[in-house]
């Protein structure tokens, strides 16, 4: 290891205010806060059973829901907003009298992936479901910085107390797993791009946050692994609609529209805790139209910076960091609990410091993104402006800079005599 690998990695030579050491301890201590709360509120609630307390799982609750009224009612009742917030209310977390609206507003897809989950009772479903996100996420971390460096340097610790991955944890969301997919492809593509490409299809059940996928796989010539995602999308659409049947649809569709109207455009209530760019530009008093307008011209440039990085560089923790920055750029509807993905291209980024160092405004960066998810959800509260976007770019240009930097020392040539 290099003097400059082994100072990004302690700290101690460099003088930097953040080592690993101080991130361990740090990340303990979140850890340990988080055990005392989740006891609390299990000796609050009587082991969770208490119905008139909201109880873990709210998120999770309209998976098992939607699994549960597909497999004894059909499985376009899941998207019927009236009949799912009934059976939500007989058997989810929420406690009695409450008013949220948490419908069904998934693809097919996704009504695919979940419908075993009501097989179970709720509270076994959603441990399971949990610990296995959990796992692929701490696969996917340690495939980018590696497996080594999370188990000899303890780097599991700051990823498992990452507010991105308790709240995920708490709401029992999709997060983790649809971070895992991108992770874990991206770290697969030279050796195994077939594979590499299916668990790219695989975020169909998410299309959204795969905006920019295949601008990168096209970027960097990774053709094989291109056909292997469409293909792997248009089996998965195809079965999910014959099981499932052709009329979840135009139910999904009804779905995306109440889902524009009511959360991306909806009030500014919603865009205080959604860190996309199209909520960040109402929020500054835009116009809808010049918002999008807005919008679009962000996802150009994030897609512009794939295409810049992944052209020039195969070093997967830099192409998974652009990737999963840009792709919270680029897509007009994110919430707080998604920026798993931003702990992606942290990961990417730490990876590639291991290697290469990491300077202290990049150390600083790194702490701001890992403490945003607790800011987008407080937000509501407070009402101040939204720093989302600004730290998914910040985080770009950070894969960019590095990446020109690793163009520009290559292009240099040796000197004589070596």
């Amino acid at each position: 290891m290099s003097q400059e690998a082994v100072r990004a990695d302690t700290g101690r030579q460099g003088g930097a205010w953040l080592d690993l050491d101080r991130a361990r301890v740090y990340s303990a201590a979140v850890l340990f806060l988080f055990t005392v709360l989740m006891v609390t509120w299990a000796w609050y609630t009587e082991g969770f059973t208490d119905s008139h307390v909201s109880r873990p799982g709210a998120d999770f609750a309209v998976f098992w829901s939607a699994s549960y009224l597909a497999l004894s009612e059909g499985a376009v009742r899941a998207y019927d907003v009236a009949r799912h917030l009934e059976v939500m209310a007989t058997y989810g977390p929420l406690d009695i009298g409450n008013t949220a609206v948490l419908p069904w507003l998934y693809p097919p897809t996704f009504l695919l992936v979940v419908l075993p989950l009501a097989t179970l009772p709720f509270a076994f479903s959603y441990v399971l479901f949990i610990a296995a996100s959990v796992y692929a996420y701490l696969c996917a971390i340690g495939g980018l910085v590696g497996a080594g460096s999370m188990l000899r340097r303890g780097l599991w610790l700051p990823v498992l107390a990452s507010p991105a991955v308790l709240v995920s944890v708490i709401l029992g969301q999709n997060s983790l797993l649809t971070a895992s997919l991108v992770g874990g492809a991206i770290c697969l593509l030279g050796k195994r791009p077939i594979l590499a490409g299916v668990l790219i299809g695989l975020l169909a059940i998410k299309p959204q946050l795969a905006l920019l996928i295949p601008v990168a796989l096209i970027a960097g010539r990774h053709f094989r692994t291109l056909a292997s995602a469409a293909t792997t999308a248009a089996v998965f659409a195809a079965v999910s609609v014959v099981i499932c049947g052709w009329e979840t649809i135009p139910a999904f569709l009804n779905s995306v529209a109440w889902a524009r109207a009511n959360l991306v455009e909806g009030t500014p209530e919603g865009w205080y805790g959604m860190p996309s760019v199209l909520a960040a530009a109402q929020l500054s008093g835009l116009s809808r139209d010049s918002a999008y307008a807005v919008q679009g011209l962000a996802a150009l440039a994030a897609a512009a910076a794939v295409v810049y990085v992944w052209s020039r560089t195969r070093e997967a923790p830099l192409c998974a960091a652009v990737l999963a920055a840009a792709a919270l750029l680029a897509t007009p509807y994110v919430r707080h609990y998604e920026l798993t993905w931003m702990g992606i291209a942290v990961a990417g980024l730490v990876g590639d410091g291991i290697r290469h160092g990491l300077s202290n405004r990049e150390r600083l960066l790194f702490l701001v993104a890992w403490w945003l998810p607790i800011f987008e959800q407080m937000n509501p509260k407070f009402g101040m402006p939204q720093i989302g976007p600004v730290l998914s770019a910040l985080l770009v240009i950070v894969a960019v800079r590095r990446t020109m930097a690793r163009t520009a020392s290559a292009s240099v040539p040796a000197p004589v005599g070596t």
